[in-house]
């Protein structure tokens, strides 16, 4: 009986009675769209690939030519001859397969930037749903305080019926106030922590807030279904793991230019004379890569790069797959203590609580102990929404485990 009335009432008010008068709701799909369009740290690094993009295109082009001016025929002696004045452009020209490298390069940390972005969101999106769930947890404690509220008080209107009758002295009636007392001060405190939890989410949303709102959202228990196995294999195309191959590429690219290092670059030219105005010149010249320390020094660079990116790369891997296989266990850790609940807690104290008012009403029990039913209702229900809370927040660190 107790349990319906609850049922109807907390529907009733779920359909009429939003937190806040006039408020708004958010949902999780919101939220996230909101932080990812709003994130200082998303923002600076969109723009950071955006100016990567222009550094690629800017690599791909040729060099800007040059404009050549000459006068020939000088003479430090005053007798008069013929001087020769040219105009000319030159065009630098690398050696084929010089420019494609760079090209290479650049896109390799364009990759980069592209997978540290995504990884920046997985944590961001992880974020967000453990600030929600805090939210949506603090605003079903409330909620079910408020139920208990109701459950107090047919205990408080149990209690007086009884006094008035002389079946029981006022200490029941007393004990029923100082209960639904504490009971008022932990709702105080609740909603203090819904607007703590409402105003934390609101700052990682990376905006200001617009007023009072509620989110929209619910802690069922949904447990996870795939196994280790699986994660760990999806766990190979993590964003970070991305990143860290492609800083490879990079590096072995570096090192292939390098080693090109030491061909040359040419140079072509075509020149109007002033004197021969009906002729045309010519030119081509080519650098001479002569001193080797420099190409050395650029190889040895690019190989310790090479080294360093493989060794980034593993032990990028290894914290994956290490923080993955611990987010893994909390998780199920989380799930046994939940079906504890479900399977027998939760029905046990259901049992109880309707029990113990029927035994009040019928003087089988006093109040003290009609109110340790009461208390432990109220405890295993409030650890339950925790317990819930628990696992929500180790499913959205799995989620992105090892990223940044």
């Amino acid at each position: 009986m107790v349990k319906h009335a609850i049922r109807f009432m907390l529907l009733f008010s779920w359909i009429f009675l939003p937190l806040y008068p006039g408020e708004k709701t958010l949902s999780l799909e919101e939220a996230i769209a909101r932080a990812l369009t709003h994130s200082p740290d998303i923002i600076t690094a969109q723009k950071e690939l955006e100016a990567v993009r222009g550094k690629r295109i800017e690599i791909g082009a040729l060099p800007d030519p040059g404009f050549v001016f000459s006068r020939e025929g000088l003479q430090a002696a005053p007798e008069k001859g013929e001087q020769e004045i040219t105009f000319g452009v030159e065009q630098l020209i690398e050696f084929p397969g010089k420019k494609a490298l760079r090209r290479q390069a650049a896109a390799s940390e364009e990759e980069i930037l592209s997978a540290e972005l995504q990884s920046l969101k997985l944590v961001v999106t992880a974020e967000v749903k453990k600030a929600f769930f805090k939210a949506v947890h603090s605003q079903t404690v409330v909620t079910r305080i408020e139920e208990l509220q109701e459950v107090l008080k047919q205990y408080q209107e149990m209690a007086v019926i009884r006094f008035q009758a002389g079946q029981v002295s006022s200490l029941d009636v007393l004990r029923g106030r100082l209960e639904s007392l504490r009971v008022r001060g932990e709702l105080i405190e609740a909603r203090r922590k819904l607007r703590e939890d409402l105003a934390s989410l609101t700052l990682i949303l990376g905006e200001e807030s617009d007023g009072l709102f509620s989110v929209a959202g619910d802690l069922s228990f949904n447990p996870l279904e795939k196994d280790l196995s699986t994660l760990r294999a999806e766990a190979e195309a993590r964003p970070s793991l991305r990143a860290a191959s492609f800083r490879v590429e990079q590096a072995r690219s570096s090192l292939l230019l390098a080693q090109k290092s030491a061909l040359p670059d040419f140079t072509v030219g075509l020149y109007y004379p002033s004197l021969r105005t009906s002729s045309w010149g010519f030119s081509v010249g080519a650098s001479i890569p002569l001193w080797r320390d420099r190409r050395k020094g650029q190889v040895l660079q690019a190989e310790a790069a090479i080294e360093a990116a493989a060794a980034g790369l593993e032990a990028r891997r290894r914290k994956v797959l290490t923080l993955l296989e611990a987010a893994y266990a909390d998780v199920r850790a989380a799930e046994e203590r939940l079906a504890l609940f479900e399977k027998s807690l939760l029905r046990e104290v259901e049992s109880m609580l309707e029990l113990g008012i029927s035994q009040y009403r019928h003087g089988q029990i006093d109040s003290l102990n009609m109110l340790d039913v009461y208390k432990f209702y109220k405890t295993t229900k409030l650890e339950y929404l925790g317990a819930l809370l628990a696992h929500k927040i180790v499913l959205a660190d799995l989620e992105a485990a090892g990223e940044r």
